[in-house]
């Protein structure tokens, strides 16, 4: 029990076994993706729960949620990727909406358990830069994601614009996060069959540059669930200020 208890290194340990848990559920069941999204709507539950506020961690999931599957929609509209079954819907499989559910929350809950890890910004104005952010990734990876080594040096320019918007260890920690669990979840799919690239693959079954991307989306992801979170979401009301400590 003491491994799960709350407090960080619980909080990392859920967010390693969740992680493998998505991987295998997507492995074993991409060809049933509606049994896949029933088991997917776990994950983000449990993450939920050590976040410590329920609203603040509902809008935060609600905001993976939509983001993701969007950013999703769009990438494969954009010829980046391909899913082998999407269960009838449009360019996506259903279990894509709680499996992104998850991520902002994930995010959240590892960069909060590195120590001195201040809390971003969390006011519309971080809000709206987030999300404009993930606009200018989705154009530049779309556009440049048939040639690597210019979309590697264009993702690199937008990473560090967004260490420079959103300065701070926690958004580092959270580029880290996203870095990590990215190809932790997409190796073993990948494998299986469950999607493919168009670009050559080159690490964990993806495009060099996805790793990259999966930090960059972290980064914005996790300001932009942080912020609606906090503004949409405290139980008490109020935000609290940028400097103050995740809790």
């Amino acid at each position: 029990m003491g491994l799960f208890a709350s407090g960080p290194r619980g909080d990392a340990a859920v967010v390693a076994i969740l992680a493998a848990f998505g991987s295998l559920v997507l492995a074993t069941l991409w060809d049933r993706p509606y049994a896949a999204a029933l088991l997917l709507l776990v994950p983000p539950i449990i993450l939920s729960s050590r976040v410590g506020d329920p609203r603040r961690a509902a809008v935060m999931a609600i905001a993976g949620a939509v983001a993701g599957p969007l950013t999703e929609m769009a990438c494969v509209y954009g010829g980046l990727w391909t899913y082998a079954n999407t269960g009838g819907l449009p360019l996506v499989p259903p279990w894509n909406f709680p499996g992104w559910a998850s991520f902002p929350l994930a995010v959240f809950l590892l960069a909060r358990a590195l120590p001195g890890t201040e809390s971003p910004g969390r006011s519309p104005r971080v809000l709206l830069l987030a999300l404009a952010g993930i606009g200018a990734e989705i154009a530049v990876f779309v556009s440049l994601g048939g040639e690597t080594p210019l979309a590697l040096a264009a993702g690199a320019v937008l990473a560090a614009a967004v260490i420079f918007a959103f300065p701070g260890r926690a958004t580092l920690a959270m580029m880290g996060a996203g870095a990590l669990l990215g190809p932790l979840i997409e190796s073993l799919p990948i494998y299986a069959g469950a999607w493919w690239y168009s670009a050559p693959a080159d690490l964990f079954g993806m495009p060099a540059y996805m790793i990259l991307a999966y930090a960059v989306f972290g980064g914005l992801l996790g300001n932009a669930s942080i912020a609606a979170g906090e503004i949409f979401g405290r139980s008490d009301g109020r935000i609290v200020r940028p400097a103050a400590s995740f809790r």
